[in-house]
């Protein structure tokens, strides 16, 4: 619980302070979270802040698979063979964050973190977010002094939501009426 007290709530003025995400459709998702709770903090008519948490168990997950990822990419790691298929197999874990470098690693979790739990509830929740990006209201540095995997972790984002367009449309309609009214009136002769 100590991560948790750490990542404090912030007022939906600090966008633009915070880690910035697209969520807009990748082709390939690198994680699918499963054990994650949403609760909406806050909503205005176009703005909504909402709390993400993680389970220690979740966070390790993702961690690994960042992991190996980033292993698949990197170059030929001496002493440590490939398999078919670009796989380098059973290089420790301490090795490997040493060869990748921690931060890189702890960026890119963090990363994948806020871009696949945002954009699954975006789409679940069947929301419209301008330029498909959100905000977290702590900056990336704040996140990865409480990133710890295998610890819960969890982190506020800002969704900048679009107007519906029929009520986009139903504005228009009506300041056309009220245009049409204004000309219609006949001008008081002085």
């Amino acid at each position: 619980m100590r991560v948790l007290k750490d990542v404090g709530v912030k007022p939906l003025s600090a966008v633009g302070s915070g880690m910035e995400a697209s969520i807009a459709e990748t082709s390939e998702k690198l994680i699918a979270l499963k054990n994650v709770k949403i609760v909406i903090e806050s909503q205005e008519e176009d703005k909504m802040q909402v709390r993400v948490d993680l389970s220690g168990d979740e966070t390790q997950k993702v961690f690994n698979k960042a992991l190996t990822n980033l292993a698949r990419s990197a170059p030929p790691i001496p002493g440590f063979r490939r398999e078919k298929g670009g796989k380098t197999t059973k290089v420790p874990t301490e090795f490997l964050l040493q060869i990748l470098g921690e931060d890189r690693v702890t960026n890119f979790v963090i990363q994948e973190i806020v871009t696949s739990t945002m954009a699954d509830y975006v789409k679940k929740e069947n929301l419209k977010v301008k330029e498909d990006k959100i905000t977290t209201t702590q900056k990336a540095e704040e996140l990865k002094k409480v990133f710890v995997p295998g610890n819960e972790f969890g982190f506020n984002a800002v969704l900048e939501l679009e107007k519906p367009e029929a009520e986009t449309e139903s504005e228009n309609e009506n300041e056309d009426e009220a245009e049409t009214e204004n000309e219609s009136e006949p001008e008081p002769s002085s």
